[in-house]
């Protein structure tokens, strides 16, 4: 299809395709450029948020000193609580617009919606909560304005500045000053209060001294971060050196201040006069921030304007290279068509026989020279363009040429072609010399393929005799592998039968295992069941011991009933002694009498249950004895039974490793008498390939000495001149 296109299209296509890595350049470019200038805009809308809470970050702090030094005594700073807190709504006015056209982008809708109510509840109950409860309320509040800002400067990329001043000074605004604002500011508050009440507690030394710290600590910060940034931009040392200065020296005159009239030597200064100190090193630290501000928003407007101006320098660029690719396409097409179109007209006119036409050169290059070159050559051919009667001498000399030699195409090589001056003289000399050479060759030819003949003819008498010794070494081959094809079926059986014994060999010895296992478990049963009657017959005898213990209590029992019945009976004869006054006594021996006869009959009774018990018992532990050596007895047949299995086992395990090595012996005999009979039967198979191919030489070469016959009466046509050399045979 490119061939098919004109030269001015070709040219428009290579253009086109030349320009497209310029415009992709352009293009990333551009993409890059609006990528930047998106980040830039970006930058500045977080700049704008963070601007609008500024006033918040000055309020707060006041607002916590006023406080403070209300509720610890000094009412003269309440009338300055209501202009404070009017400004403060100003401000939440400011940041309500600005966080309505970035605070879905920012995410911080809800921070400072919950901010708001915050500052609602703290307005209305400022003046009736303690002042530790008013320090720590205002603190949270500051702490989440400081939030506010940072997590404007985070979503809007103001934390991440590309450019090393501007990434300072937003480090300074987002972070270094509102912390360092912040901490004053708590200090103001807290050192109201204090010189209010005119005493120091021990938790306000620990939180002036903590403040103290914290703002010593956040004004070097901000010093660094200020001096960074002057650093990488010098232009801003006129714009913010002095200013940075002064707030470092009023941060550290404030800090003497707290040191030497509140911390080292007691209270010693009134809450106003703390109070505007405060107020005065916060006013020189915002001055730094509206400068910082005012300064980052002009950096970051020359950049969206370098940017825009760099993308249009690049788009005018490319506008103009491709302006020019295209001025330069037509200008290259135009010279290139206007000489081919007159090369083209030149050909037409050769075309229809004008060999009098020349083509106008036009250019003084490449095609400019062709257009010259092309006019030589015309002119030159000219000069050789043949008349007719040349033409015709030129055939009749053909024709004769062909008569002469018409002879050769039969098989005549005894002719030649006469040499003369003209044209054809120098073919019919070449003629002459192919006749000669072909003469020899042919004589050549013939003689060898006489010679092939007889060579073949005795090639395939051998050859012949060779293949019937083949057939018969190969038939005898055959008949050796039939032979170990059979030995090696019987090694196989006998494999077969050695592994099955194998098989029943390990059967065996696992059964021995088993009854081996079956009967050290029964001698540990019986050892069991030994143990087992050793400590019944144990109990048994214990509880004979028991029941002799237990009829000699029974003995004392009846002795101490005849003794109660012998103190009945003196009880009754003293009663009867007594008259009237024992006849109580009286009754009462009666019933210990019925007692203790009662306890005898009893005691009797007893002691022929435990002499029962007793004759039971010894019976038992013979019985128990009986069996104990029962068992022993059976230990012992088990202990032989096992000792016969073992010996069993060991026997069994021999046999299996004996009946193993001969099925080894006897695979591996099987292995080999089968490798013997491949070995065999792929000799057997070469050897009737051999006979095979030898039969096929003999039938090639009985084709060779046909094609040498065929070749020899195939040159026999052509004649030789008297003297040259004929062939030695047919």
């Amino acid at each position: 299809m490119f061939s098919n296109l004109k030269v001015w299209q070709k040219l428009s296509l290579v253009g086109a395709l030349l320009s497209v890595p310029i415009i992709t350049l352009v293009y990333l470019f551009i993409q890059s450029q609006n990528k930047q200038i998106a980040t830039t805009t970006n930058e500045r809308d977080g700049l704008e948020y963070v601007t609008a809470v500024r006033s918040l970050l000055e309020q707060v702090p006041q607002h916590s000193g006023v406080v403070n030094g209300i509720l610890n005594g000094d009412t003269s700073l309440r009338a300055q609580l209501p202009a404070i807190e009017s400004r403060i709504d100003a401000s939440i006015a400011s940041v309500d617009a600005v966080n309505s056209k970035y605070g879905d982008r920012f995410g911080t809708n809800d921070v400072w919606t919950r901010w708001k109510g915050q500052w609602r509840d703290l307005q209305q109950k400022s003046t009736q909560m303690t002042s530790k409860e008013s320090f720590d309320t205002h603190d949270r509040l500051m702490t989440e304005v400081i939030g506010l800002v940072q997590m404007a400067g985070d979503k809007s990329d103001l934390v991440l500045d590309a450019e090393l001043d501007t990434f300072y000074l937003a480090d300074t605004l987002l972070s270094r000053l509102p912390w360092a604002s912040a901490y004053v500011g708590q200090l103001r508050g807290l050192g109201t209060g204090i010189a209010a009440k005119g005493k120091l507690t021990q938790e306000d030394h620990a939180r002036l001294m903590f403040l103290v710290t914290q703002i010593q600590g956040s004004v070097q910060s901000l010093d660094r971060s200020v001096k960074s940034a002057v650093r990488y931009n010098p232009g801003l040392e006129a714009k913010l050196g002095a200013l940075s200065a002064n707030a470092v020296t009023a941060s550290d005159n404030y800090l003497t201040l707290a040191n030497s009239e509140l911390i080292r030597s007691g209270v010693n200064i009134d809450a106003p006069k703390f109070y505007s100190a405060g107020t005065n090193t916060i006013d020189s630290l915002f001055r730094l921030y509206e400068a910082a501000a005012k300064v980052e928003g002009e950096m970051l407007a020359a950049r969206v304007d370098r940017l825009n101006s760099d993308k249009t320098t690049q788009l005018s660029f490319a506008m103009i290279v491709l302006l020019l690719a295209a001025t330069a396409v037509y200008i290259i097409s135009r010279g290139i068509t206007v000489q081919v179109d007159a090369i083209g007209k030149l050909f037409h006119q050769i075309g229809i026989g004008n060999y009098q036409a020349r083509v106008e050169v036009k250019s003084s290059d490449e095609l400019g020279g062709m257009a010259r070159s092309l006019n030589s050559m015309l002119d030159n051919t000219l000069a050789l363009i043949q008349s007719r009667d040349e033409r015709d001498n030129i055939q009749q000399s053909i024709m004769k040429l062909l008569e002469e030699v018409a002879g050769v195409a039969s098989g005549d090589l005894t002719k030649e072609a006469e040499v003369t001056a003209d044209v054809t003289g120098a073919i019919a000399d070449s003629f002459n010399y192919m006749i000669a050479e072909l003469r020899q060759l042919i004589s050549s030819v013939q003689k060898t393929t006489a010679d092939v003949t007889q060579s073949a003819q005795r090639v395939q008498a051998t050859t012949e005799e060779l293949a019937r010794g083949s057939e018969s070494q190969s038939t005898q081959i055959l008949q050796a592998s039939a032979a170990i094809q059979d030995m090696t079926q019987s090694i196989q059986q006998v494999s077969e039968t050695a592994t099955t014994a194998a098989g029943v060999a390990e059967q065996a010895l696992t059964s021995a295992r088993l009854g081996a296992n079956s009967v050290n478990k029964t001698i540990e049963g019986m050892n069991q069941i030994r143990g087992q009657v050793q400590e019944t017959a144990k109990r048994i005898k214990r509880l004979g011991e028991s029941s002799q213990e237990i009829g000699e209590i029974v003995q004392l029992i009846g002795d101490i009933a005849d003794r109660t019945s012998i103190l009945a009976l003196n009880a009754s004869i003293q009663a009867a002694m007594a008259g009237e006054a024992g006849k109580g006594f009286a009754v009462v021996a009666e019933e210990v009498e019925g007692l203790a006869e009662r306890a005898a009959e009893s005691t009797k009774r007893i002691t022929t249950l435990i002499k029962s018990v007793q004759s039971d018992t010894n019976e038992a532990i013979s019985a128990m004895e009986e069996t104990t050596r029962e068992v022993v007895g059976g230990s012992q047949l088990a202990n032989e039974a096992g000792q016969k299995l073992m010996e069993l086992e060991r026997v069994s395990q021999k046999i299996a490793d004996l009946v193993q090595s001969i099925s080894r012996a006897a695979q591996q005999q099987a292995s080999g008498s089968e490798n013997v009979s491949r070995n065999v039967t792929n000799i057997s198979q070469v050897t009737l390939e051999t006979a095979r191919g030898v039969r096929d030489s003999a039938g090639s070469i009985r084709r060779l000495a046909a094609l040498a016959s065929e070749l020899n009466h195939s040159v026999s046509r052509f004649r030789l001149p008297e003297g040259a050399e004929q062939p030695v045979g047919n």
